[in-house]
């Protein structure tokens, strides 16, 4: 006689997953943004998949920061619906830059989102 399985969660109740991307802009641990972005995640009961710190955010344009591009692919590959950041620079201080880059992760079915203060 085989166990009951329980049934499964529909995705639509499943808890959304994010990855926290930070840039490292000194030898310093960017860690007051890190706290800020764990407590937006927290404040939406969001759960955190991964959390990644960039050296090269500053110094390289978004597509080609291998970095960037981890967090990007948590996205494609579902396991996580959003990438948390401190602020839009995190990603670019150029619109065009952060706004082509939001494009491909809405194309892949996430969003990126800045934690801002609430």
């Amino acid at each position: 006689m085989n166990a009951p399985t329980a049934p499964a969660i529909p995705k639509t109740l499943q808890r959304l997953q994010v990855v926290i991307y930070l840039a490292k802009t000194n030898s310093a641990f960017p860690e007051r943004e890190l706290n800020s972005c764990e407590a937006y995640a927290r404040a939406f009961n969001w759960g955190i998949s991964l959390i990644v710190v960039d050296d090269e955010a500053n110094v390289r344009a978004p597509e080609y920061r291998p970095m960037l591009q981890a967090a990007f692919r948590q996205v494609l590959d579902g396991q996580a619906g959003a990438i948390l950041i401190p602020s839009k620079a995190t990603i670019s201080p150029i619109d065009g830059e952060f706004n082509e880059f939001a494009q491909r992760v809405e194309k892949a079915a996430g969003f990126i989102q800045v934690a801002t203060g609430r």
